[in-house]
């Protein structure tokens, strides 16, 4: 019985860690297909980390920015902020973890804090590496073209690069944040009704 539990769990690990790459991938190319000023590569990345762990989590970010240096040429160094989402994650929900450990669910206020401080972390490494490494082009052209709105107005290509980045993470990371909550609770409220069947 319980090689047969850990055997499902490893399946289900494996199966929502790719759909989740998936997932992630879709998300930046609709970002780009509607011109619309978000990355939404990370949109599963703090779901997979609650569900599943800090290395299926790792192995997510990783491989979500793998498919996006290989298929829309976006910078290799920009996985570091998806690992940054993994590490906030995995500290806040493991903090959560031991501070209530008879608590099942983690609640919606962790996945809140994660994606803001996610934010955060994203903000300042993606934005140093844009403008140190890649002159302010993240190769992400959505993006690109809000720092070059607010160029236009202030004239400084890395106060523009900084503005522009932190305001596209918050967005991004809350987003990112919110949809991952209800696809942490969608999964335990499935886990809790199959585990009452039998």
């Amino acid at each position: 019985m319980i090689k047969k539990e850990s055997s499902k769990r490893i399946i289900f690990r494996v199966l929502f860690t790719l759909v989740s790459i998936a997932i992630n991938h879709f998300g930046s190319v609709l970002a780009g297909l509607i011109a619309f000023p978000l990355y939404l590569d990370s949109v599963m990345t703090i779901a997979v980390t609650a569900l599943c762990g800090f290395i299926p989590g790792l192995i997510c970010a990783i491989c979500s920015n793998g498919l996006l240096f290989f298929f829309a040429n976006t910078g290799i160094l920009f996985t570091s902020c998806h690992i940054s989402t993994v590490l906030v994650a995995y500290y806040i929900f493991s903090r959560q973890k031991k501070k209530y450990p008879k608590e099942d669910l983690v609640p919606a206020d962790c996945f809140m804090w994660t994606g803001f401080i996610a934010a955060i972390t994203n903000s300042v490494l993606g934005d140093t590496i844009s403008t140190f490494v890649y002159g302010a082009n993240t190769s992400i052209p959505q993006v690109d073209n809000a720092v070059q709105g607010i160029y236009v107005v202030i004239r400084s290509l890395p106060v523009a690069a900084y503005m522009g980045g932190t305001l596209t993470n918050f967005v991004d990371k809350l987003i990112s944040a919110t949809i991952s909550y209800f696809v942490y609770k969608l999964f335990k409220r499935l886990k809790h009704q199959n585990f009452h069947k039998f």
